[in-house]
């Protein structure tokens, strides 16, 4: 992958980057913290993405709502196309 960054942005990343090594003072991370890390990254019985909970009414009512939203949008559209085809060409 091509780096896109400009001369002026890798000048700004270069001063912020000076600018956090002289304002903060590095710390250790605390091995269990490392440990856990290492676990949740490495164990491959771990999901990478956690589920929701079960759907809930409301998701259910949403479900319903956008259905019929769109049955209604196309019978008004068909209606509209019809009208306009009686229109124009008298069918």
């Amino acid at each position: 992958m091509k780096n896109s960054a400009t001369p002026d942005s890798e000048v700004q990343i270069e001063n912020l980057e000076r600018f956090m090594r002289t304002s903060f003072k590095p710390v250790s991370p605390r091995p269990e913290f490392v440990q856990q890390l290492h676990h949740r990254l490495t164990d491959p019985m771990l999901p990478s993405v956690r589920f929701s909970q079960p759907t809930n009414i409301q998701d259910i009512l949403l479900i319903i709502a956008s259905i019929l939203s769109g049955i209604v949008f196309i019978i008004t559209a068909s209606q509209v196309i019809k009208a306009l085809l009686k229109k124009t060409w008298g069918i």
